[in-house]
């Protein structure tokens, strides 16, 4: 695999991957602003309910289009929902979840903006006879109250911000001898880079000294402690080491994650293409980091709930607040018990307790609780 080098195109993919001396670039202010923790509206919430704070850069995902249909949109708003959870929890396989399956039916719900882009590979690497291949994009920012509350409802666990950004330290032997991947040579990584965006993981990538390529037969040995000292150069502790060489036909990559002397995993991973090898180093980092860090969000037991919803004027808002509850993916069944002229009395199946169910509403902006009705029944009023 002969290290190629970074085009302008893919600055922005590797602006947070790198230290910004070493590409002479810095983060664009729009994604440095999303990186940073943000307090939301749920800022006091007890320990084991909605986070304090957020990264909004979690919230955001963005999905690759493969027609440009209607129903292809709306399935990649729903991918892109996955990927958000699945980045929120640490957990590959929470998309899966009966919960979450049923609010991806909803994806459209959750989302707060979307930009659609076409971008090409320019260098080739997605290239069919040397001609770049272009691929439309669409990006999504969804709206945090409501898929915490989702992940909550769930039983999820959440992965909240404040992330390690593991310092990478590869080292590729194509049969030519093992050689130290730095911040240089980008291109090679950039299917962990990319893998490691989509769950909610960057990287650090060392800048390459004489005294740092010295140490590429220690990355080889995929012994951590002797790389700790250079590790904490870049102002950290967590340290990916990886190697990636040939294996018959097809690439193995040995993987070893550790935070300072304490090891967190070892991972191997085959396949005939070196991409998917490399890439591999982020969903075993995820995983692992998540297996630690994630915390569980408390929702409540599944229950039963009368509740009111009153401020109804017309047919219209008896079917705008009837299709709110039964798009929301914590409500499992619906029933009217009585049915008057400007309110509604109903019976739901939740998935969750009660007060996990006014997280979902307070997300939304269809019903609000009504702190003052009388009557023993939690009433919620339709908002215009």
């Amino acid at each position: 695999m002969r290290p190629s080098f970074l085009n302008p195109c893919l600055l922005v993919l590797f602006a947070a991957l790198v230290p910004a001396a070493a590409i002479g670039t810095e983060v664009p202010p729009t994604e440095a602003a999303a990186a940073e923790p943000v307090a939301g509206p749920l800022a006091d919430a007890p320990a084991g309910g909605l986070p304090a704070e957020r990264d909004l850069s979690l919230y955001q995902g963005q999905v690759t289009l493969i027609s440009q249909g209607a129903g292809e949109r709306r399935a990649a708003t729903a991918r892109a929902l996955a990927q958000v959870v699945v980045k929120l929890t640490g957990d590959p396989k929470a998309a899966s979840h009966p919960l979450v399956r049923r609010a991806l039916a909803s994806a459209e719900t959750y989302v707060t903006t979307s930009d659609t882009r076409e971008s090409s590979d320019q260098q080739g690497n997605t290239a069919i006879g040397g001609v770049p291949v272009y691929k439309t994009t669409m990006s999504f920012a969804f709206d945090p109250n409501g898929v915490d509350a989702l992940v909550a409802a769930s039983g999820l666990k959440y992965w909240g911000g404040g992330r390690p950004r593991p310092i990478l330290w590869l080292a590729i032997d194509d049969g030519r001898g093992a050689r130290l991947v730095n911040a240089q040579q980008l291109a090679v990584v950039k299917p962990l880079a990319e893998r490691g965006l989509e769950r909610g993981l960057r990287f650090g990538m060392p800048a390459g000294s004489a005294v740092e390529q010295a140490a590429v037969q220690t990355v080889w040995s995929q012994t951590p402690a002797p790389m700790l000292p250079l590790t904490a150069r870049y102002g950290g502790q967590v340290q990916l080491l990886g190697r990636v060489y040939r294996a018959g036909a097809g690439w193995t990559a040995d993987w070893v994650l550790s935070d300072g002397a304490t090891e967190l995993s070892r991972w191997s991973f085959s396949d005939p293409s070196p991409q998917r090898a490399i890439a591999s180093g982020a969903d075993g980092a995820a995983d692992a980091i998540a297996r630690r860090d994630a915390v569980p969000m408390q929702a409540g037991e599944p229950t039963q709930l009368a509740i009111a919803v009153t401020g109804l004027r017309d047919g219209t808002d008896f079917t705008r607040a009837m299709g709110y509850l039964q798009t929301l993916a914590v409500v499992t069944g619906l029933r009217v018990v009585r049915a008057e002229a400007d309110a509604l009395s109903l019976q739901l199946d939740l998935a969750v307790g009660a007060e996990g169910f006014d997280r979902f509403v307070a997300a939304g902006s269809v019903l609000a609780r009504d702190p003052v009705a009388g009557g023993g029944v939690p009433t919620y009023r339709l908002l215009p």
